[in-house]
């Protein structure tokens, strides 16, 4: 009996997942199914991927430095919106996110430190470069739990 609920609640994970709704007592689907925690966790997983997306967008202009920073920031908000979400799943990449963010705002707060505009430009690279083998690193992981809408994202 245990074994059959639980293929039943993963049965309604399934189907919730698909935007479905689903019940352990009639069968009866729901009009309007609440979001379960595994669609906020994507929904969440979803956000931290935009973000990258949009902090990878960069180009030469008299705000770049600002909207790197804005970027920088939004991707922080959405990964502690999904550290909260996932508890302890993913830890290790999240962990691993967080700290190339940090260190690219740490590089970002300094560049008037820099010895040339080279200098500080190979910096920022090598910097956002973690960013993006960290998350690289998330989404792969929470692909399984949390697929990407295309296969290949737009650059």
């Amino acid at each position: 009996m245990a074994r059959m609920r639980a293929g039943l609640t993963g049965a309604c994970l399934v189907v919730a997942l698909l935007g479905a709704g689903c019940s352990s007592g009639g069968g009866t689907a729901a009009s309007s199914p609440s979001p379960s925690p595994s669609a906020a966790i994507c929904s969440d997983v979803n956000a931290v991927r935009h973000s990258i997306s949009q902090l990878g967008h960069l180009s030469f202009s008299s705000n770049a430095l600002a909207k790197l920073k804005t970027d920088a920031a939004n991707v922080k908000t959405n990964l502690d919106k999904l550290r909260t979400a996932a508890g302890t799943e993913w830890k290790t990449q999240i962990n691993d996110l967080d700290a190339a963010l940090s260190k690219l705002g740490k590089t970002l707060s300094s560049l008037s430190s820099q010895p040339s505009a080279t200098a500080a430009a190979a910096a920022v690279s090598t910097d956002l470069a973690g960013v993006t083998s960290s998350a690289s690193d998330l989404l792969r992981a929470a692909s399984t739990r949390c697929p990407a809408a295309s296969a290949s994202p737009s650059a």
